[in-house]
């Protein structure tokens, strides 16, 4: 196959492929960590917001939906665990905010069911009920991308194993570790779409699960495993058909308009354990690294929290200066270690004063590098300048809302300019602008 590279991006440094050595993960056994408490939000999800259908003092099981929606775009949460409710309460969210969770204390019993979907549900309705979503990052309900519009003819099924931020490795574990049931998932999506093929791609540096999927692909009608390169954000999804299938995703409309429907492979597996083992998501794996004495990857139930997690990785190495949740490129600053993982939870990554690298921002030096490396083709500098002079008109103007917050533009700033923050947040305030002025019409 003939592999057209995504323009924009780039290949990281030695200082970081350095960093990326000292943080990498090497194990070969699966971790799980169960732990006595789990703290459960009720939104996981892009969509409706949910409500918790359980009362403090029940007993509910591993599986059972706590809290949903009857909205078409939403995810249901289930207990990750069998235990019993013992409190509805804040809990820490991104930012300096909050959300409202269940936390629920697990029973010493083993008697308990996974099972809870029912067995005549439509593969869709699995799905549905099993309270998939995006688990790449974007957490959009994976029943309602399943259902594009009539117009849309699926040609091919793209699963999404490049995980092209460093240091994360959850899902490259994931593909030597269950490449089967991630395949599995695919054909189900193809099904459901009336696909002709399944393309996986994967990049270079992943040679394990590369080589485990070739083998699971073997058995697989028209599915191809593609080494991808070592590319910056090789792994996003407009950049991942771009190299594919040398198609654009329109700017205006959505990526499965190019004739290609696209899902991470933990997405693809959630969906095989769904249809064919009626799970619920309750699990998922995470990678904690950086800075900790035991860099893993961690198979834990919804709702595990941060220290918990790091504690199980035999706590910190030095003192952190900075954890992240997500990758180093587009992940964000967690403040407080009572931190839930949730749905979108892929990576925990710690650096402490050593390996934390805090700049200081100079004026802009017009050298545009930050034009050379965007994976979308804008002008980040411009953006950048308009948001700080209060002028949305020319953030608009220059399609600031495109932005995929790739954080390109920062890594490679000379002036340590923080590009990428800016013009996400002027991506958002020119929404809320014109969401204001259509509900006044």
């Amino acid at each position: 196959m003939q592999i057209q590279r995504f323009s924009g991006g780039f290949f990281f440094d030695d200082s970081s492929n350095r960093l990326k050595e000292l943080f990498k993960v090497n194990q070969t056994e699966v971790v799980r960590f169960e732990p006595e408490f789990v703290a459960i939000p009720f939104d996981q999800h892009i969509g409706a917001p949910n409500k918790l259908v359980v009362a403090i003092g029940d007993q509910v099981q591993k599986g059972q939906i706590i809290a949903k929606s009857s909205a078409d775009i939403s995810g249901h949460v289930h207990s990750s665990i069998t235990g019993t409710v013992v409190e509805v309460c804040e809990v820490p969210a991104l930012g300096e905010n909050t959300q409202t969770a269940a936390i629920i204390r697990r029973n010493q019993s083993k008697n308990h069911t996974e099972s809870l979907i029912d067995a005549n549900f439509s593969y869709e309705k699995a799905v549905r009920a099993a309270g998939i979503v995006g688990l790449g990052g974007a957490t959009f309900p994976t029943h309602v991308k399943l259902n594009p519009a009539d117009h849309i003819d699926v040609q091919t099924i793209i699963l999404n194993g490049a995980e092209c931020e460093p240091f994360i490795a959850s899902d490259d574990f994931l593909m030597q570790k269950e490449s089967h049931k991630i395949l599995r998932g695919g054909e189900i999506a193809r099904e459901i779409l009336e696909a002709k093929e399944i393309l996986v791609g994967i990049e270079k540096d992943k040679p394990k699960a590369i080589a485990a999927m070739e083998k699971a692909a073997n058995k697989v009608k028209n599915c191809r495993i593609v080494p991808l390169p070592v590319k910056y954000p090789q792994g996003g999804e407009g950049q991942l058909l771009e190299t594919l299938i040398a198609a654009e995703s329109p700017l205006d409309g959505r990526s499965v308009e190019t004739g290609a429907f696209t899902i991470n492979v933990a997405t693809a597996f959630a969906i095989a354990e769904s249809v064919d083992e009626r799970k619920s998501l309750t699990h998922r794996y995470v990678t904690i690294t950086g800075d900790v004495k035991k860099p893993q990857v961690i198979y834990f139930p919804l709702g595990t929290r941060v220290k918990d997690l790091i504690d199980a990785c035999d706590g910190f190495y030095g003192t952190p200066s900075r954890i992240i949740h997500g990758g180093p490129m587009m992940g964000k600053t967690i403040t407080d270690l009572d931190f839930p993982l949730t749905k979108g939870s892929n990576a925990i990554i710690v650096f402490n004063e050593e390996h934390d690298g805090k700049v200081t921002e100079s004026p802009c030096i017009r050298c545009n590098r930050c034009v050379e490396v965007c994976p979308v083709r804008l002008e980040p500098q411009n953006i950048d300048l308009a948001y700080r002079n209060d002028d949305l008109f020319t953030c608009d103007q220059l399609l600031a809302t495109a932005c995929i917050n790739c954080g390109c533009c920062t890594y490679v700033c000379p002036a340590r300019r923080n590009l990428a923050a800016n013009i996400t947040k002027a991506g958002a305030a020119i929404k809320n602008e014109k969401e204001a002025l259509e509900d006044a019409k």
